[in-house]
């Protein structure tokens, strides 16, 4: 029955109501109403399919009637193994890398689990899009290409309410932040509010290879100022235009953004301090070492890396480390995390004290490191040697003889044919690391390194290079990438609860990370494990890392768990689709109250 005149419609509607014979139907202003709906409760759609729960359309049939999203899709219904061949011809359609990792951060915002699924199963093809080296084309245009970020600013202006901020996150149980200044980002420098995307980037990783479920995560970007001159005059800049803020001011706001956050999250929060400034790194690493679960991944995490490749050198070459020389090219935060991961390994093998910085050289852009130097920092004291001063690299490599090269210098190229070919002639096996990012600031290829050492070099760099055929025989360079250790780290000690990490637990993880490494491999001359098996490193390392902290008494968990590899498991991230609805279980009728019977309420 259908009304089109509301005149008198009262009277009517108690008539029908007492004599209905189907449902009403009330045709006003071309709205239609059905009654006989309007008891029926159904959830908000929006918040179904929102990334962190969307399945998009592997929505079983069940899920899209009896969630309100029937007929919202198409009536398909896809695995997540068919979602995945989508995702991947969309990602290898795309016609650069700056494109691959937009259409990423879209699937992310859409699809948060297919999102983490896709990168673990295709870690290869995808780790330098959402690493490096395209991290760098991120960071550089951060402003042109922001849209809405799931990131946290802190700016100086926040200076006094830093807690209001962490009020704003979106998720209450935080138990991991990555936090960046931008002082000091890859190969390119001061960069500001733009290091952003670093810090949402280390926390992809910590998702996709080592399962950290990610509303435990928090990215973090300290806002105060930066002094790249061409960032303050971009009109698309992100960041206060400023200059970058130093001194008391910037430690006060660095020490309040630290309380802030265990007064939030408690203390056993883990804060992972990435791209900091070389002075500003080693600095807040000696502050909050021992009073966080502190961690620095340009210092620890690039010293175990360091320290892993150093171990299978020894494995290769039958030579030990103690009596390696070993020659660092820059003298910054990465180098000196590497040097003094060098000295801890020694001190636990039990050398002598006056002999573990015998053979350790460190050059930075002023030449080699001695005595005479006045412009020596506190932390590379301790590797001044007593000898004359050598202001270029070939002479040092001539007149030391190193068997190992270390370069961290962000400086492209100065690995030259001649550096090259005089560690070839002082050693058979000589292994040179090119750690710099992006690949344009790596400091030789892995072309170089092979041609010019007649295919006898120990090559890796941090960067991705393609394999090198060099009189038909094939070299595939290996990678020492972070990425095969800080996502380990964060996943043991956010697992623990960890109070805080030793210097002693990362010859741990160099150690874990070196095992990983197969006999075929090291047979190659690779010094690491395939950029494919990261994922399982990262369960490997972070099971020791949290091993370590049980066993040291360390955690914030009592008692230890009988099986940690078990414990850890239950705890991770879950990359396959389950069911969307709230389970249901019998509940028995016999406890309600009876009807009565008319005889009884007579």
């Amino acid at each position: 029955m259908v009304i089109k005149d509301m005149t008198c419609l009262g009277p009517l509607l108690r008539t029908l109501w007492h004599h209905s014979f189907r449902p009403l139907v009330i045709v006003r202003r071309g709205i239609t109403y059905n009654d006989d709906m309007d008891h029926i409760t159904r959830p908000n759609w929006r918040i179904i399919t929102d990334g962190r729960r969307n399945k998009g359309l592997a929505f079983t049939m069940e899920e899209r009637q009896r969630l309100g999203l029937h007929g919202l899709l198409p009536c398909t219904v896809r695995t997540m193994e068919d979602q995945m061949l989508a995702i991947k011809a969309n990602f290898d359609a795309r016609p650069a890398n700056l494109n691959r990792h937009t259409y990423l951060s879209s699937l992310h915002n859409r699809h948060r689990r297919l999102y983490y699924r896709f990168i673990r199963d295709n870690i290869e093809q995808v780790l330098p899009i959402v690493y490096t080296p395209t991290m760098g084309d991120v960071v550089n245009t951060y402003g042109l290409n922001f849209q809405f970020a799931s990131s946290l600013y802190v700016s100086i202006f926040d200076k006094g309410h830093i807690v209001e901020l962490f009020h704003n996150w979106t998720e209450r149980n935080v138990q991991a932040i990555c936090v960046t200044d931008g002082g000091r980002v890859l190969g390119l420098g001061d960069m500001g509010a733009n290091a952003m995307g670093i810090s949402v980037g280390k926390m992809v990783l910590y998702t996709a290879l080592a399962g950290v479920p990610p509303s435990l995560l928090m990215p973090v970007c300290l806002d105060v100022g930066t002094d790249n001159q061409a960032l303050l005059q971009d009109p698309l800049y992100v960041g206060s235009r400023i200059p970058r803020v130093r001194g008391a001011e910037y430690d006060e706001l660095v020490q309040e953004f630290m309380e802030a956050a265990v007064q939030c999250y408690g203390h056993d929060v883990f804060f992972h301090f990435e791209d900091f400034s070389s002075p500003d790194a080693l600095k807040f690493l000696k502050m909050y070492q021992n009073d966080y679960c502190y961690f620095n991944d340009d210092i620890q995490g690039t010293g175990s890396t360091g320290l892993a490749g150093f171990l299978n050198v020894e494995r290769i070459t039958g030579r030990k480390l103690e009596d390696t020389k070993f020659l660092f090219a820059g003298a910054g935060s990465a180098a000196m995390g590497i040097a003094n991961m060098i000295v801890i390994e020694l001190e636990q093998r039990g050398v002598p004290a006056d002999e573990v910085l015998k053979n350790i050289y460190m050059q930075d852009q002023n030449g080699l490191l001695t005595s005479d130097r006045t412009d020596a920092s506190e932390q590379t004291k301790r590797f001044l040697k007593p000898m004359e001063a050598i202001s270029d690299l070939l002479t040092t490599i001539e007149k030391v003889k190193p068997s190992i090269l270390m370069g961290a210098t962000g400086n492209g190229g100065i690995f030259t044919e001649e550096v090259l070919k005089a560690m070839a002639k002082n050693h058979e096996l000589p292994a040179v690391f090119a750690l710099s990012n992006p690949t344009a600031n790596s400091e030789c290829t892995a072309e170089q390194a092979y041609y010019h050492t007649e295919g006898r070099v120990l090559f890796c760099s941090g960067s991705p290079f393609p394999p090198v055929v060099i009189n038909g025989k094939r070299y595939e360079p290996s990678q020492a990438n972070n990425c095969l250790t800080y996502p380990g780290i964060a996943l043991g000690a956010i697992t623990s609860l960890a109070r805080h990490l030793p210097d002693s637990l990362y010859p741990v993880v160099a150690r874990t990370l070196a095992d990983a490494t197969s006999q075929e491999r090291l047979d190659a001359g690779a010094l690491y494990p395939a950029i494919k098996d990261a994922s399982a490193v990262a369960i490997k390392v972070g099971e020791k890392v949290a091993k370590f902290i049980f066993d040291n008494d360390l955690s914030n968990i009592y008692p230890k768990p009988d099986d940690i590899y078990e414990f850890i498991q239950n705890k991770l991230y879950k990359m396959e689709y389950r069911s969307s609805l709230i389970s249901t279980y019998y509940f028995p009728e016999s406890i309600q109250p009876k009807p009565k019977t008319e005889k009884e309420e007579c």
